[in-house]
């Protein structure tokens, strides 16, 4: 049948908005935050909100009288769905109720039903249809012949045997799907002039109904019928729909048309405590047409009006994101500051001023608002920091950590592809950890960056607070400090100061926590500088017994005092095993070999993304450091050359003209050669000098190259 209340289509129509509502989501790979390579652009940056956040911040101005009637929305339901089943339920069983009351014969009644039924099922179909066409005209080419209006699919009649209110409410809607208005309004009208006992059922229906019917023609009349739904309600007709409710937005739309805004941002968010599930968009696409469109009168009149105003600021912290004109926002600034704007508002707006690069705005705006303030606090360190005021932008930024809300509420950016940046507590550690770096202060600048770490709720003293999406958040600004900048001496003895002991294995489906992660870190970078004995205790316990048999047969392989066979046996174990296991042995965590995403994705060199002027600039004596501390080759995947040259000694060895010799050349140059072709060379010729009787050896005289083997692993 015909859904009777206001779908998110018809508003969107009715503002001609097109934008999308909200960022697509992406589908991944979802890339941990870095803040060591932000420029000051976004290191300085405060964050945008969520307008629906702002917006329930803001205190409706008067209570709602009528609450909203939510249907239940199923994964495979639209808003515009659910509402048509849920008025089909109710419509039916009400049907049902009068029906009981006056059709004694129950195979009449169930007749009656199944025609009226029928009915309905042809309107709402025909409901849908027109909601489809008239997005069509909204997003249709302009020059485009428009697609024909269209019509009901079968001449409809009201089934005989219903009751009075019921068989009215039908007539007039087939009349209104008809596109005959007048003779809709006729029919509901003589509907309301029933008997009170004889319309208790349809009449907050056939008044909303009057007022949809007015909406384009008559806005004043409109507004009666609209109004009358809700004196209807309130005298006890029947309204499981929540019509009185949604009549609200009806008018609020109507303010909106007529460019009374104040009023309608008003109306809006009263909607919005009714639980109007289209209310939060509603009042967003009210807030961007208001912000848009409202003239410097208008503006003024929403200055005044504090609940207007506020609203216009929340949607002025989150436009950002949607492009919106900066020259618009610094208009509604400018109507604020003419009517002098309350105190409580001043640190929003001074967010607001800061957004836009207006900071002498933002400062003048913070000398109102609340000292301690989160917002107000925040901004006063980022004006500093601008201002090259590191040491006493610090303590600001730590105590706006403290109090700022614990909800990803608050993001950096947001691009098309829905990547964020969330801005709490954690971000301000992060840029503490950062401005600390920049200073020299390398310990510090890797304890502060390790509480902004997540998967650290295991860890008591490190961030409990950890990011669904976002799991190792920061942690290759920590790895990039404690591999490249720390000293292996500076490195240990933090290791060993926090985490002295084994750690336990992270519960099922928990990642590890930082103490796990640093002390894993510390036992790859001993490996890599050849302190096998010393890296021993800080693998973790699933890569202990792997450890052990690399450093066994690297001991065997290295033994002059060992048969050639068996060293080559050892050697040659040894080198298949860096190749399989290099990455969890001797992976970097952070660049080259990108451990911390499994070497799937290469994140480039932090030393080189480094901005090298700014606030968040590094140091010459920070890159000095980076580049001393690099593992050797400096190559992407460093472990599979060492793979290879462990493959080399044990093909020397072995004897020419054998098989095994054949493959460890082979693999040692496969190993390499998408890297670094120059160095797989030698293991072709080798392999065609020493082993060219074997099959391996004539695939590569054949091929002019190395022959292709089982692919090894992907890391």
């Amino acid at each position: 049948m015909w859904t009777p209340r206001p779908l998110l289509s018809v508003l969107l129509g009715a503002l001609t908005i097109v934008a999308p509502l909200q960022p697509v989501v992406a589908c991944g790979p979802f890339l941990p935050s870095r803040i060591l390579i932000e420029k000051d652009s976004e290191f300085l940056a405060l964050p945008y909100s969520t307008f629906a956040y702002e917006a329930k911040q803001v205190p409706a101005p008067y209570p709602p009288s009528f609450q909203a009637v939510a249907p239940t929305l199923s994964d495979s339901d639209t808003l515009g769905t659910a509402q048509a089943k849920q008025t089909e339920a109710i419509d039916l069983e009400e049907l049902g109720q009068a029906l009981a009351a006056t059709q004694p014969d129950l195979a009449q009644r169930q007749k009656i039903l199944a025609e009226y039924t029928a009915v309905r099922h042809a309107l709402t179909a025909h409901a849908q249809q027109m909601v489809a066409w008239k997005e069509q005209l909204w997003s249709g080419i302009p020059d485009e012949k428009p697609p024909p209006q269209p019509a009901l699919a079968s001449a409809l009649t009201v089934p005989e045997g219903l009751p009075g209110e019921f068989a009215d409410y039908l007539r007039g809607a087939i009349a209104y799907r008809q596109n005959q208005p007048e003779a809709a309004r006729q029919v509901w009208q003589a509907l309301l002039q029933r008997p009170a006992d004889q319309r208790r059922n349809r009449s907050t229906w056939a008044a909303y109904m009057l007022g949809r019917s007015f909406l384009a023609e008559n806005p004043v009349e409109a507004r009666r019928w609209f109004q009358q739904a809700r004196d209807l309600a309130k005298a006890g007709y029947a309204d499981r729909l929540g019509l009185a409710a949604a009549s609200l937005s009806w008018e609020a739309q109507i303010d909106l048309q007529q460019e009374h805004y104040a009023p309608a941002l008003e109306a809006f968010r009263v909607q919005l405590d009714t639980g109007d599930p289209s209310a939060p968009t509603s009042l967003l696409l009210a807030a961007r047409r208001t912000v848009a469109k409202a003239s410097p009168e208008a503006r003024a009149e929403c200055a005044k009006n504090p609940t207007a105003r506020r609203l216009v600021t929340a949607y002025l912290l989150s436009a950002s994101l949607l492009k919106d004109n900066p020259n618009t926002h610094a208009a509604w600034l400018d109507s604020f500051k003419a009517v002098d704007a309350p105190a409580e508002d001043a640190d929003r707006l001074a967010w607001a001023a800061y957004q836009i690069g207006q900071f002498d705005v933002a400062r003048s705006w913070l000398v109102k608002a609340p000292a301690q303030a989160p917002i107000a606090q925040w901004l006063r360190a980022k004006l500093l920091l601008r201002d090259g005021k590191v040491a006493e932008a610090l303590p600001l930024i730590a105590d706006a950590a403290a109090h700022f809300p614990r909800a990803p509420e608050f993001v950096i950016s947001q691009d098309q592809l829905g990547d964020t940046e969330i801005f709490d507590a954690r971000r301000a550690q992060a840029e503490i950890g950062a401005v600390q770096l920049g200073r020299g202060e390398y310990v510090a600048a890797l304890d502060t960056l390790l509480h902004s770490v997540g998967g650290a709720d295991d860890h008591p003293g490190y961030s409990d607070n950890v990011d669904y999406m976002d799991p190792n958040r920061y942690w290759p600004d920590a790895a990039y400090i404690a591999e490249q900048v720390l000293t292996l001496a500076e490195l240990k003895e933090f290791v060993d100061r926090r985490w002295p002991n084994p750690v336990p294995p992270p519960a099922e489906g928990k990642s590890p926590g930082v103490d796990a992660k640093m002390r894993y870190l510390l036992a790859r970078r001993l490996a890599r500088q050849g302190k096998l004995e010393a890296a021993a205790p800080y693998y973790p316990s699933d890569q202990q017994d792997n450890f052990r048999r690399y450093t066994e047969a690297l001991r065997r392989g290295n033994n002059l005092n060992m048969a050639r066979p068996q060293r080559a046996e050892a050697l040659w174990a040894v080198a298949q095993q860096t190749r399989e296991q290099g990455m969890e042995l001797l992976g970097t965590e952070s660049d080259p070999d990108w451990a911390s995403e499994g070497g799937s994705f290469d994140l480039g060199t932090t030393s080189a993304d480094r901005p090298k002027e700014g606030v968040n600039r590094a140091a010459p004596e920070e890159l000095t450091r980076a580049a001393s501390h690099r593992p050797t080759p400096d190559q992407r995947f460093h472990y599979r050359y060492h793979a290879a040259d462990l493959a080399w000694k044990a093909a020397q060895l072995m004897p020419d003209q054998s098989d095994q010799t054949a493959l460890a050349l082979a693999s040692g140059g496969n190993w390499i050669k998408n890297h670094d072709p120059k160095g797989a060379d030698r293991f072709y010729k080798a392999l065609v000098q020493r082993c060219g009787k074997t099959s391996l050896g004539k695939q590569a005289a054949v091929k002019h190259w190395l022959p292709e083997l089982s692919p090894p692993p992907a890391q």
